[in-house]
């Protein structure tokens, strides 16, 4: 709706009837001269009142507005800023200006009377003020440094508002040239606005050497007007300590400068001025980072914790010390209290503890709460930082997102290409808070054109709308980059090894857009992405691996894809795995780390629900299923291990509505597994009977807190179940084994007489015992039916063989479930059945892979189908005075004793002795087979 018009009345209609009239003729004049007497009396009066009046109001607007350097200025300057009453009072600058308005109307020849009337109209920001910006632009044109100031004020405050029809307005451009223009004249307030936008943006690039070169044109700034005041006389006194500060504390000043800078500022905080703690904060930052003085963390450190207790300024500074280590030990939890404690005072506290919450070093990663504190914070690089948790955590809202977009866009329309990156990025994504495709592109091109590569690749990937889409054909966006140029960029892309490149051409080749659809070469292309490090062509990757799409459906390959995905900080990837694991009963190939504790960690953390105001929190139904199949084979005491390390993951999930919920949909026995094990660490003081009530709740969120946060798996835990366990490490050169295995095998094949026969076994024995796969497979699968091969491999060997099958699964081995189970058949068969649990002990020490309890529960799940290998098991185990295993060799109990065993003891060494002996004989076999 338009403001209405702002009405200048006028106010004195009696000065205008007071003018004196025509004289009469004759005695009409002297009749009427006698009985005007007493008009005439009334009437002077009348003026007398007015003229005082007047007066009055001049007075008043000189004093209470009077334009800084004005030449016809009668009265000391008031800067804009102290318009402003200290109560906040608005009345009172109503007040002043009724009184400049009366003036102005009542003396239009005095000039300086508008233009302090217009800046109180400014101040006071009534309805209706777009309409006086004609009366403003004349005077800023003409020179007067107030009136392009007060341009730059009404942008400034008014810039959100949508536009009046037909309204006057002031643009950026033209609120910005005023800004500057006024501050080249040495307006005060426009120089120290301009000083805050070159050190915090958003509407200009942030730049130190700028701030230090506008506070010196403060100090030379012309005098403000008659006595300037005591406001012009402390801010020009305090920018030669700004001067020192930001020097030390910001990047790209010489030598010469810092030492200079450092002198002032260690000067002034021994002499206790005003500003004294600001230069012990800037001297502590010179010797933090050695600037104009030799470095000395230590004593940056020391000084800071001494001021900390009196001075929260000092917090964020050595919370960031503390976090990073830096001049002592680190210490982010005590980092990360202060910073809480500081947050309501400190303006810059908010965003490092955001920083150290997303991180999750020091505490579970807590995204939710790192968005709010990012949000809260007007800082433009905290805004540019929390674009990349809303892209990641896509379940993540903020309030007010249209502040969050204008910040970031005042920051791109300024140069800041972190922001423009960010914002284009989001309004790209699929959040819908900001989803908005034609301002990103918008925003990109002029960025892609000025050579910012970024930019540009941003840019091309949206030239076609929808091409990620799998419900609807891409179509072509009329503006942009034609086909043309689309092919020749990725083909100067892929000459340089730029992973978009392959990463756009794979895309196209799939929808079949500006290259004929072909799905081989597409996924050949998403391998090359993969391999220059994009995390979404891992992603599309391991889709294809997972889909067949263009190449053979492999599940190995896809996990590979993904966990390299989720390494690099994909949630989606993360988010994949999971899903993957409820699907994994045979394959046995995603870890318990994957499928419950990350699953519950996303869940904690906003990721994949669908209860957003739908279902409500409803952890039952987004969490069903994930505690069978797969997971049973581990056991419910690892069970309950995987998902008390998810709130270690993701702390957030220790809300109480959130935990509730959760353990609703735990099962009875891992609820109670769970308190099991507070218990027994001393958290948890009631029965463990799984009813999880507040005091349980209460117990696990003391543990999570004691224990720390999660740390990131293993590359070898994270994959376990799909790689060898790798020989010793430099005992053979891969060539070397290559070369024998070929020969070995084609004798074996050759071989006629069963003497051939048993020297090819005794060869692949060697190899098996060395730690090759192909040779053990070839053991495993015939131990049970060729007599030969078990007088020459021994239950022992053939038992550790199969579980490095087993827990390998290399590609190409068909069901060695079924062979293990033949082969402990037949050692069963030969009463060897007691080396089949030695030997499986063993392999459990040596074995890293086979202390998971989902991988180990999953392969012993097998020996109950082959007789006496649970009873091996248990008798091995009590001889070897394993504790607290069950009353069955392969029961959970047991398998958990058994991996505390092999960690508690570490290995055995029979592997890596038969290893080493191994790879002498297979060395002399490539010597002899050389002369």
């Amino acid at each position: 709706m338009p403001r209405p018009v702002h009405v200048l009345l006028p106010i004195c209609l009696a000065v205008l009837s007071c003018i004196p009239l025509a004289p009469l003729a004759g005695g009409a004049l002297a009749a009427q001269a006698s009985s005007d007497k007493p008009d005439n009396a009334a009437r002077k009066a009348e003026l007398d009142a007015a003229k005082k009046a007047l007066a009055e109001a001049i007075g008043i607007c000189d004093h209470g507005a009077s334009v800084p350097l004005e030449p016809e200025a009668k009265a000391p300057p008031i800067q804009y800023g102290e318009l402003f009453p200290q109560d906040f009072d608005l009345s009172k600058l109503k007040v002043l200006a009724d009184k400049c308005q009366a003036a102005m109307l009542g003396a239009p020849q005095e000039k300086r009377l508008t233009l302090q009337w217009l800046r109180v109209e400014v101040a006071l920001d009534q309805p209706g003020l777009t309409w006086l910006i004609p009366q403003i632009k004349p005077l800023a044109d003409g020179g007067s440094p107030e009136a392009n100031f007060l341009l730059y004020e009404f942008y400034s405050v008014h810039r959100r508002d949508s536009a009046d029809a037909g309204a006057p307005s002031v643009t950026r451009e033209m609120a910005l040239d005023a800004l500057q223009k006024a501050g080249a004249a040495g307006h005060l307030t426009a120089l120290l606005t301009l000083l805050r936008q070159y050190g915090e943006g958003p509407l200009l690039r942030r730049d130190a050497r700028k701030m230090v070169e506008i506070a010196q044109r403060i100090i030379d700034a012309p005098a403000q007007g008659q006595s300037p005041g005591e406001w012009d006389a402390q801010l020009r006194a305090a920018m030669p300590l700004l001067i020192a500060q930001k020097t030390l504390e910001k990047d790209g000043f010489t030598g010469d400068e810092q030492q200079k800078a450092f002198h002032a500022v260690e000067a002034d905080s021994q002499a206790g001025t005003n500003d004294s703690g600001r230069s012990a904060l800037a001297y502590i930052t010179a010797l933090r980072l050695g600037r104009g003085t030799p470095q000395d963390a230590a004593k940056a450190r020391q000084l800071l914790e001494a001021r900390a207790g009196h001075d929260d300024y000092a917090i964020p500074m050595l919370a960031d010390m503390l976090a990073k280590g830096e001049g002592g030990p680190a210490d982010g939890k005590h980092a990360i209290a202060m910073l809480r404690a500081a947050t309501k005072n400190v303006a810059e506290a908010g965003p490092m503890l955001a920083g150290l919450l997303l991180d999750g070093k020091f505490v579970g990663r807590q995204p939710r709460a790192a968005v709010q504190l990012f949000n809260a914070s007007w800082d433009l690089d905290a805004c540019i930082r929390l674009a990349g948790p809303l892209l990641d955590y896509d379940g993540v809202q903020v309030g007010y997102p249209d502040l969050l977009v204008e910040r970031l866009s005042d920051g791109a329309d300024a140069g800041e290409h972190g922001a423009a990156l960010a914002l284009a990025r989001l309004e790209l994504s699929d959040n819908q808070q900001f989803k908005n495709e034609d301002r990103a592109r918008a925003m990109l091109k002029p960025l892609a054109d000025a050579g910012d590569r970024d930019a540009l690749w941003l840019y091309a990937s949206t030239q076609y709308a929808n091409l990620d889409s799998t419900s609807y054909r891409p179509t072509r966006r009329d503006d942009g980059l034609s086909d043309d140029q689309l092919k020749a960029l990725i083909g100067e892309g892929e000459a340089k090894k730029e992973a978009q490149a392959y990463l756009l051409q794979a895309k196209l080749l799939r929808k079949g857009v500006a290259y004929p659809q072909d799905d081989a070469k597409a996924t050949a292309m998403l391998i090359n992405a993969a391999n220059l490090g994009s995390v979404e062509a891992m992603l599309l990757l391991g889709d294809a691996y997972d889909d067949g799409l263009g190449i053979d459906k492999n599940p190995r390959e896809r996990l590979h894809a993904w966990r390299e995905a989720a390494r690099l900080g994909s949630l989606k990837a993360k988010s994949k795995l999971a899903n993957a694991f409820t699907f994994d009963s045979f394959d046995h190939l995603v870890t318990l780390r994957e499928g419950i504790t990350d699953r519950i960690a996303l869940y904690n953390n906003g990721i994949g629900r669908m209860g957003a105001g739908v279902f409500g929190n409803d952890a039952g139904m987004e969490l069903s299923g994930l505690f069978s199949g797969p997971a049973s084979n581990a056991g419910t005491a690892a069970i309950a291990a995987a998902v008390m390390d998810a709130f270690r993951e993701a702390p957030a999930g220790l809300d109480e509505e959130n935990l509730v919920s959760i353990g609703k949909a735990l099962p009875d026995e891992i609820r109670a597994a769970i308190e099991t094990t507070l218990k027994g660490e001393g958290f948890y003081a009631g029965e463990p009977k799984g009813y999880f009530g507040p005091d349980a709740r209460k117990a696990l969120a003391a543990w999570v807190d004691a224990k720390g946060p999660l740390t990131d798996a293993p590359n070898s835990q994270a994959a376990a179940g799909t790689q060898q366990a790798a020989p010793a490490a430099g005992l053979l050169a891969g060539e070397m084994l290559d070369r024998v295995r070929d020969k070995v095998f084609a004798q074996a094949q050759a071989a006629k007489t069963d003497k051939q026969k048993l020297a090819a076994i005794k060869q692949l024995g060697m190899l098996a015992r060395y730690g090759d796969l192909p040779s053990r497979w070839v053991l495993v699968r015939n131990y049970h039916q060729a007599r030969a091969i078990r007088s020459v491999v021994t239950p022992e060997e053939v038992t550790r063989y199969a579980l490095d099958i087993l827990v390998s699964k290399p590609q190409g081995v068909d069901k060695p479930e079924f062979e293990f189970i033949f082969d402990l058949t037949q050692i069963a068969q030969d009463r060897k059945s007691r080396a089949v649990g030695a030997a499986t002990l063993q392999a459990i020490r040596d074995d890293p892979r086979l202390q998971d309890p989902l991988t180990l529960g999953a392969i012993m799940g097998q020996f109950a189908f082959a007789p006496d290998a649970c009873d091996s098991v248990l008798a091995a185990a009590k001889k070897a005075g394993v504790d607290g295993v069950g009353s069955d060799g392969c029961d959970e109990d047991t398998r958990t004793a058994l991996i505390a065993f092999a960690k508690d003891k570490g290995g055995s060494g029979v592997d890596a002795a038969a290893r080493k002996a191994a790879s002498e004989e297979i060395k002399t076999l490539d010597a002899q087979a050389a002369k």
